[in-house]
């Protein structure tokens, strides 16, 4: 048995047609799909990016720091420290 190729053909096409048509009707878009974002959520979404550019590390502080102990001009406040870590986790 011999199977021409151009026999197939006008099957294929219909079907073809069908699926391009069915793929049409999938990508429609109506007025109900459309989405709207508020006022809000674009400051929010803008403060949120500017958030990120924010080093974590604030090198200048960091630099500071490393010049005065290699002064010997740091002190420690122990008592500062202890107030703080109080208001951090007070005492219940």
């Amino acid at each position: 048995m011999k199977i021409n190729g151009t026999s197939m053909s006008p099957v294929g096409s219909i079907q073809g047609v069908s699926r391009l048509k069915q793929a049409e009707n999938k990508t429609a878009v109506s007025e109900a799909d459309k989405i709207a974002v508020s006022d809000k959520a674009q400051v929010y979404q803008a403060l949120l990016q500017k958030a990120k550019e924010i080093p974590s590390i604030r090198e200048e502080r960091v630099r500071a720091l490393t010049e005065q102990i290699e002064r010997g001009e740091f002190k420690i406040d122990g008592q500062r420290i202890a107030d703080k870590l109080l208001e951090i986790y007070p005492k219940e």
